[in-house]
């Protein structure tokens, strides 16, 4: 995995903070593989039992205050579907390949 110690609680403090204290955070894509280099931070939340809109609002508070913390990173958030939202691509994606903070 490639984030650093600090990266990683910035990264999960920030989610309980605009999320909640039962949400879980988990990278997906390349940062996952030590071999590789560079590549955005791709993020996966589940835990969240939130409005669309809380969610919409949530991920823009979230990805402010990351880059505030990390710097000017390329970061995607993708948040786990709410029950009866139909799973995305992009869902199986982290599903299948996102490793826990």
């Amino acid at each position: 995995m490639r984030l650093t110690p600090k990266q990683i609680h910035s990264i999960k403090q920030v989610a309980t903070e605009v999320f909640g204290s039962g949400v879980h955070v988990y990278l997906f894509g390349s940062r996952v593989d030590d071999r590789r280099r560079g590549g955005d931070i791709d993020l996966y939340i589940t835990g969240t039992a939130i409005t669309l809109e809380e969610q919409l609002d949530g991920k823009l508070k979230f990805l402010i205050k990351v880059k505030q913390l990390l710097g000017d990173q390329r970061i995607d958030l993708v948040l786990a579907p709410m029950p009866g939202q139909a799973l995305q691509p992009i869902h199986r994606i982290a599903q299948q390949t996102c490793v826990p903070l």
